[in-house]
Formats: structure tokens, sequence, C-alpha cells
């Protein structure tokens, strides 16, 4: 099968923003508020942020407000860059305390982060941010990794600088990224909140009061605001996915350096689309995305970014699932990021199934000591396929698999500099070649042909009895032995004066017997109805020739009717098998019911049975005489017994 993959790549600019408005989604939310849509951070631009409790750079950038008044209330503004968050707040409180060291119940802004992890999992954290008092206390970051704990420790790398202020203080800081549990997943759904926490006395200290964006509950993290950046690559993916209309979830989310300089870049996976974006990445003016060729997201079964080229820049390395109807396959397909593109780079099939089976082939990738790394392809198991029954053509939009009977037990690839080129390979020692295996398939069919006839001879030459012939049925036509033989009978039905005996397999009719076709070949006949509802077969002698007739009663159900038809089969010159008689003998409608009579003693006659539930007033149909081909039932108020005489190669009623 061949695969045409639709490959498209795209430059789009993303948003550089220096330091501008920091909001929070929904605005300003009290501490028994419902959860958030999502709080906003800003990427900082080309100048860092300066942590000197000046909030200068902070003018005119939009905060959130917690609380109101003079006491316990605050604005808060929150950016970030590569290094970490950096936290800027303004705060009205009559009364600070400040205990000391890193205890929690003490005046602080409060940031409790959700960062996602394994299977739906979140992990917590909690950092405050205390200011210093003159001569008691300096300003100091504590957290913890649990949400409420009752002891903290220090936050490496963090800063805290405090300013006092008319009524409160000023204060801001810088916590890295390292110290967040579970930050290098913060775009991939991370989770904030935001509080301050007032505390009115020294002794026997306790919270008075604690103003937030949302109330935080340890066991449903999920349900905090969404960490969501206004500008840098988040924002850019967010934009992409809106326009794509794709879900904001990322089925695979790598980072590592791919072009340009050695800061990081960014490959998202999202749908159909990958995405490749960075600081760094052509010059962090524009981003590249490419449309996979797949059906659905779940179509990838693994990404990962590997350096296989040897150059210190890595490439995305995905195994990838096409389907059509003739089946399905799985590439391991590289692509290659040149800083003005993404294209593929080497594919090779590693896995095909069609109706017939499967097969597969191992890869692994080996490093060299020195330059790219090896890629080994070799010879892996097939299951109900094999050098007879595997047709498909050799793939041309990838190298194609190795299979068991191929001419090759291995290949190995390496990047030449140019592309991925085969660098050597093993003879398997199992290959025919098409020619020699084209000569032993035709030396093949002839023997059996010759096996073939002895076989004739030597059936010919014996008679075979019936169980045999029902058994040879059986297995010609894959009919299970769990189906069982039923309304068996011995007459004469076809040929010779010899008895022939009749049976039904689920829906077949089958005659067979010592006189038919010399004794050494059977009679099969679909009836065209379900096993179930086959509800009588008889063999007789309806018009005196002294060979049977078949006689089959079915079932047919019609919507809100059922009815029952007698079918009746004979023998003709030729082997034909007629049908010469088709009549409705039962029609059955909730619990009511009219049955014919059938009489087989010399000749068919059929006579109006009884009726239940039905009369002429009642009776809702106008049924002509003959319907479809089908002669309707006799009804005991209109029609006389009817007699069927053989009229040419028809039985009709006189």
């Amino acid at each position: 099968m061949a695969f045409r993959p639709d490959l498209r790549s795209l430059h789009r600019p993303p948003f550089r923003l220096f330091l501008i408005a920091l909001t929070f989604l929904t605005g300003t939310f009290p501490s028994g508020a419902e959860a958030q849509v999502g709080i906003s951070m800003t990427r900082v631009g080309d100048s860092p942020i300066r942590v000197d409790g000046m909030l200068r750079e902070w003018r005119g950038v939009r905060r959130v407000r917690l609380g109101g008044g003079s006491d316990a209330s605050a604005r808060v503004g929150l950016a970030y860059d590569d290094r970490g968050i950096y936290v800027a707040a303004s705060v009205q409180d009559e009364r600070i305390v400040r205990t000391g060291g890193l205890a929690p119940i003490q005046d602080a802004i409060v940031l409790t982060f959700a960062m996602p992890g394994r299977r739906g999992r979140f992990a917590p954290s909690e950092f405050f941010l205390f200011p210093g008092i003159s001569r008691q206390a300096t300003a100091a970051a504590g957290m913890s990794s649990a949400i409420g704990a009752s002891r903290l420790r220090p936050v490496r790398g963090a800063e805290v600088v405090e300013a006092s202020a008319r009524g409160g203080y000023e204060l801001e800081a810088f916590i890295p990224w390292s110290q967040i549990p579970g930050a290098r997943a913060w775009e991939r759904g991370g989770r904030l909140a935001v509080r301050l926490r007032d505390v009115d006395r020294e002794t026997r200290p306790s919270v008075e009061s604690e103003p937030a964006t949302v109330a935080v509950d340890p066991r449903a993290l999920e349900r905090m605001p969404e960490i969501q950046a206004s500008s840098g690559t988040s924002a850019v993916i967010r934009s992409f996915l809106e326009e794509h209309d794709l879900g904001p979830r990322a089925a695979h989310d790598l980072r590592g350096n791919i072009c340009g300089d050695e800061r990081p870049e960014r490959v998202a996976h999202h749908g159909r689309y990958i995405l490749a974006l960075g600081p760094g990445y052509r010059d962090a003016n524009a981003y590249d995305f490419l449309q996979l060729p797949i059906q659905n997201e779940s179509d990838v079964l693994d990404m990962e970014l590997r350096d296989l080229t040897g150059d210190g820049q890595q490439e995305l390395v995905a195994r990838l699932r096409q389907r059509d109807s003739r089946g399905s396959r799985v590439l391991w397909q590289v692509y290659r990021f040149d800083c003005q593109r993404i294209q593929p780079a080497f594919a090779i099939e590693v896995e095909k199934e069609t109706r017939a089976g499967q097969v597969s082939a191992r890869l692994q990738v080996r490093r060299a000591r020195r330059g790219a790394p090896q890629i080994v392809v070799s010879t892996g198991r097939a299951r109900g396929l094999n050098a007879e029954n595997y047709q498909e053509a050799q793939a041309t939009d990838a190298r194609p698999i190795l299979t068991p009977w191929g001419e090759h037990r291995s290949e190995t690839y390496r990047w030449d500099g140019r592309r991925f080129a085969l660098a050597s390979s093993s003879d398997n020692p199992r290959y025919v070649s098409p020619e020699a295996r084209a000569q032993a398939q035709s030396e093949s069919r002839r023997e059996q042909s010759r096996r073939e006839e002895s076989r004739r001879e030597e059936r010919a030459a014996r008679p075979v009895n019936s169980r045999e012939l029902i058994a040879r049925v059986r297995q010609e036509r894959n009919i299970p032995r769990s189906v069982r033989p039923r309304f068996r009978a011995e007459r004469n039905i076809a040929e010779g004066p010899e008895a022939e005996v009749m049976v039904v397999l689920g829906s077949a009719l089958v005659i067979v017997g010592p006189g038919f076709r010399n004794g050494q070949g059977y009679f099969l006949y679909d009836l065209g109805v379900s096993a179930e509802d086959i509800l009588s077969v008889q063999a007789v002698d309806l018009t005196g020739d002294g060979r049977a007739e078949v006689l089959v009663r079915v079932r047919q159900n019609l919507g809100e009717v059922t009815r029952e038809v007698l079918l009746v089969h004979r023998f003709a010159r030729g082997g034909r098998f007629p049908r010469v008689l088709a009549a409705e003998v039962a029609r059955t409608s909730g619990n009511r019911s009219l049955n014919a009579r059938i009489q087989t003693r010399g000749g068919l006659t059929i006579s109006p049975g009884r009726a239940r539930g039905f009369n002429q007033s009642s009776w809702p149909w106008n049924d002509p005489r003959v319907a479809q081909g089908i002669e309707t039932i006799p009804l005991p108020w209109r029609d006389s017994p009817r007699r069927y005489r053989l009229q040419g190669d028809q039985l009709r009623a006189q």
C-alpha cells in the first residue's frame, strides 16, 4: 500500500513584547471566589527586571487586586523569563507582623502552584514572600512542597526586596523555575493562585484575613486558574490552536536544541500538527508548523528529539500510524529543522498489517564513537504473512519494511552530510528471488494438480458413503462441526432408482447418495434464510412420478406481521433444482393468527384453516391471489381448498 503524506510548512511571526500589561483574566476575586478561567503572565522583554523593591519598571502595569480598604489589601503583578517568575506587590497593611525566620504564620504574599505531572496528577508547592522589618527581620522567601504546611525551607536563588510605602509596603521578588516542582511543564497546563496573608498579632499569631484570587482545594488542584502566558511561545501556540480549532493540551511537548544558538527550542504536537518555535528559532522572528501525514492525533505513537546527524542539534523522531481500506503501517519518521522550515529527512516502515496478517521490523539507534549515530533496522516477526501471500507493493515514500523473507536481514543507515544513506546491509540466507519463487510455485502447482488428479481417480474407483460426503461438505464449505444435521430424510429425489440422503446443515440443503453423481459428489442449495427460520423440510412425491419433491417451510418477519411460506423444489433435467411453488400457509399479527391446512397424500392440497382473532370484517389486508411470486394464504370466509397439479415446470392450483 502506498501512502502520500500531506506536508505543509508555514512561517508565522510570534509576539515580541516588552514588559507590558500583566492581567489576571477574570479580575479580582475574594477568598471565596469561584475558579478563574486563567491567570496571565507576560514575558519580560530584552531588558531583565531588576529586583530592588522599586516598582518603576512596573508602572502602567495592570495588576490584580486582593481585598480592599486600607488594611489587608494588595495589588499584585506577575512576569517571567527563561530564568523564573517575577512578582511585584503593593500592599496596604496597618500593621506588619514578622516574627523572623520562615514561619508561615506571618504577613506574606503567597503563591500556590500546581504543575502537571504524569497520569493527570499535579505537583503542588507554595512560596511565601515575606517583607522585611527594619532591625527585626529581613525580607525572605520560604517554600513547601505541600499546601498548608507548618514548616518552610529557604528558596535557593530567590530574591525578595521590600520598600516602605505609605500605609504598607511594596515588595518585589524573583523565584527561579528550578525551585518550583514540575515547572518544566508549566506551559502545558500549570496552575497558580495568589493570596495575601495578613497576621495582626505577634503573640499567639493567627491569620486575620487572607484575600485571594481563588480559594485553593488541595484535593482538586485542577480547578485552580491555569497559567496563561500573554506573550512568548505559549501565547504563539495558543493563537495557533485557536486559529485551527484545536484543544489546549499538547499530546507531546518537547524542548531541545534544534536550530540556531544553544538556547532550547520548543516542539509541540497538537492534533495533526507540529510546531517549532523559541527565542533562538529563526532569530525569534517566526515559527514553523507542519501537518503530519496522519488521520488523528492518536496516530502519533511516539515522539522524541535526538541528535541523529552528529552536529549537536536534534532532529524530531516520530512513530506514525497510517491507515487505509487495505490495512495499516507504522513509519519511523525523521524531521530536520534548518531554521527555515520543518522537512522530512528519512522514513522507514517498521510495521505493516493487512487482512491476512502482520509483519514488523526492529529498529535501534546506536551511538558511534565519532560523528552521526547508526540507524540499524533488522527483520522481526510475521504472523499470518509469508512470501506467498504478501502482495504489498514496495513503498515509494519511505524505505520498505524488512521482511523475514526479503533480500536483507538487516540494513544500517547513517547521515552522510546530505542525507541518511544506506551504509551497510547483511544478506538474508532465507531469501528466494522472485524468479526462483515463481518457478517453485509453478512446480508446486503442477505437483498439486497431479495429486488432485490422483485423488479424483482414487475416489472414482471406490464408492463414498453418505457420511464421508457430508464430512466433505463441511470441509469444503467451512461448516463447523457444531452445526448439526437436521430434517434428515432418505428418498429418491434426484437420479436413478436409489434413495438419496437429504439433510439441512445450517441454511444449506445437502443431498448425497451412492447413486447420485456416481456416489462421488454432492448437491448443496442455500435456502436463503437463517437456520432458525427453517421450520421443516420434507421429501414427498407430489406428482406420482416416483421421485420426491422437496417441501421447505420457512418463516419471514415483516415488521408487525410474521408469515410462514411453503417452498416446493424438484430436480429437473441438467441438474437444475427449480422452485415450482411458493405459497403462504400461516400469518400472525400480535395475538391473532391464521393457519392453512396442508395435505400431501395423493398430491398437494392447501385448504383454509382455523382463524384466531381474524374474521371477514377484521381482516385488514386485501391481498391479491399472488403477490411477488407467492400465493397468499386461503381465507376461511372466502376461499375453497386448492389442489395443485404439475403443469410444465410449475405446480398450479386446479
